[in-house]
């Protein structure tokens, strides 16, 4: 059997959706739609444009297909336009394009994957400061204000950086409040809004990415 790993990567970026990627390996498949409340899919993009089940990435025999699920906007490789409910043979360095175009993703090999994202070789920014009463990062000379929850989160990332955050870690600590309670569970929407203003805030200083259906992880962004 294969042991190849691919990198699903988001290089395109637009309003409301960050730099992000995905991994898929043997015999899993990764499903590509609008994020939503109550969305179900692996890789979500924030447009509106997106369907909510737009395409569908799977692996098996150690080579990788996608097929457009009958997607509104459509779905192309290569700028060839797949026909719905086809399967499409892809592979590392091809592009695919959502919404002609305006979305574009990227096909890469890792098989490195299982290296639980250590000794990942960043520099973290010098003079970081943290001031837990104040809910502050200051960077430099640089302060950013964060809400209760933000500062959890990122304090978490930051204390942890370039390992791997479970969900259930960051739920755990964010809204301990939640944990346990069946009626008040904390939605993968909520992860994401969350995630998204944290990314806003230290744009420019750390990069914020997912992992898909596992967590997240933070690294610094080289100078």
């Amino acid at each position: 059997m294969s042991t190849k790993t691919f990198q699903i990567v988001l290089k395109s970026t637009h309003k409301g959706q960050a730099e992000d990627f995905a991994y898929i390996s043997e015999g899993k498949s990764l499903l590509i739609g609008r994020a939503s409340q109550h969305s179900k899919v692996d890789f979500k993009l924030y447009n509106d444009f997106v369907s909510r089940e737009h395409c569908r990435i799977h692996m098996k025999g150690g080579k990788l297909h996608i097929e457009d699920l009958g997607s509104k906007h459509g779905t192309a490789v290569n700028e060839m336009e797949l026909v719905p409910n086809e399967p499409c043979y892809i592979e590392p360095g091809d592009k695919i394009t959502l919404i002609h175009g305006l979305i574009e993703l990227y096909i890469c090999i890792d098989n490195e994957v299982t290296r639980e994202f250590t000794s990942m070789n960043v520099a973290i920014p010098q003079n970081i400061a943290i001031n837990d009463h104040l809910q502050t990062f200051i960077i430099g000379e640089t302060p950013i204000k964060l809400s209760a929850k933000e500062f959890t989160c990122l304090k978490l990332l930051y204390e942890n950086m370039d390992h791997l955050i479970l969900k259930e870690e960051i739920i755990k600590n964010v809204w301990p409040e939640r944990v346990g309670d069946p009626d008040q569970v904390v939605t993968a929407e909520e992860i994401a809004s969350l995630l998204y203003r944290v990314r806003k805030r230290v744009k420019g200083y750390f990069a914020i990415k997912s992992v898909a259906q596992k967590g997240y992880y933070m690294e610094s962004i080289k100078s």
